[in-house]
């Protein structure tokens, strides 16, 4: 029987969609592979063949500079289901190679009330409240510039910075910057506080591509049809801690996760959240 080569991030599809749900949706068994970080996952692309690959934004602007996705068309009938503010930006403008399924934003977090926990980016400059950084260097870097410079940074304030371009890790600092899902996963504890700035944030938008490693587009453009249904859609966002991009798959998220504003910010500051824009690094970079 053929068996559906995944790629993902840690805590994506749960053992029990891996094992036991999708494969019986898919009709096909799954061999499943997890990353941690982007890096890890780029030279694993790039190294070991996949059929379906679950990546965020800042990877499938090099990925597509180099030729790495199959177009979405050779292996889909129709378009997936989406709302249109996460479709058709810059690192896939006509959304050709990937489809989004999932988002985060990245927040401060750590232990005390919410008036003892920076809420804003502002409050993190100077140095003056010790913290650890983003393990992403991409997220390290505009995160540095917008507290020297303001959020948003633009491409001027990332080419003047002079704040650290890799993570600063305050391995004993009480507050963290982190996305808000794995701030989530790691510590579901009384007492933790999570705040996305009001100001806005960074958008982590995962999407689904197929790698040019695929060895049946066909059977991918399959299980992609599964993946989007809404019920399985909702699950494994909730699952994962992510929201949602289809307004149809918001039936199968629990309400408690729909409450919370961690997991579902308002959309008024998803409207001043940014993508972090790899095509303004240069050269373009492959871990975030």
């Amino acid at each position: 029987m053929f068996a559906l080569r995944i790629l993902t991030p840690q805590h994506l599809l749960a053992p029990s969609l891996l094992h036991e749900s999708l494969p019986s949706l898919f009709g096909s068994e799954i061999s499943g592979e997890v990353y941690g970080e982007n890096e890890e996952s780029a030279k694993m692309l790039s190294s070991r063949a996949a059929d379906l690959a679950a990546i965020p934004d800042t990877l499938i602007f090099p990925l597509r500079e180099t030729n790495q996705l199959l177009p979405l068309a050779a292996a889909l009938p129709s378009p997936l289901p989406a709302e249109p503010q996460f479709l058709h930006h810059y690192f896939d403008p006509a959304n050709q190679f990937s489809w989004p399924f999932g988002f985060t934003l990245l927040a401060i977090a750590g232990p005390g009330t919410p008036v003892e926990v920076p809420s804003h980016w502002k409050d993190l400059a100077g140095g003056r409240i010790p913290f650890r950084s983003p393990p992403s260097p991409i997220y390290a870097r505009f995160l540095f510039a917008a507290l020297e410079h303001g959020f948003p940074p633009s491409p001027g304030s990332l080419a003047r910075q002079a704040g650290p371009v890799v993570p600063r890790r305050e391995e004993n600092a009480r507050i963290e910057v982190d996305f808000s899902q794995r701030l989530q996963l790691r510590n579901a504890t009384p007492g933790w506080t999570i705040h996305i700035p009001p100001e806005g944030s960074w958008i982590r938008l995962f999407h689904w591509v197929i790698p040019r490693s695929c060895a049946n587009p066909k059977a991918a453009g399959t299980a992609l049809q599964v993946l989007y249904r809404p019920e399985v859609l909702g699950r494994i966002a909730s699952e994962a801690l992510l929201a949602v991009t289809a307004r149809d798959a918001r039936r199968a998220v629990p309400a408690e996760l729909l409450r919370n504003p961690n997991i579902y910010p308002s959309e008024s500051l998803l409207d001043r959240s940014v993508f972090a824009r790899v095509d303004w690094l240069a050269p373009s970079p492959t871990a975030g």
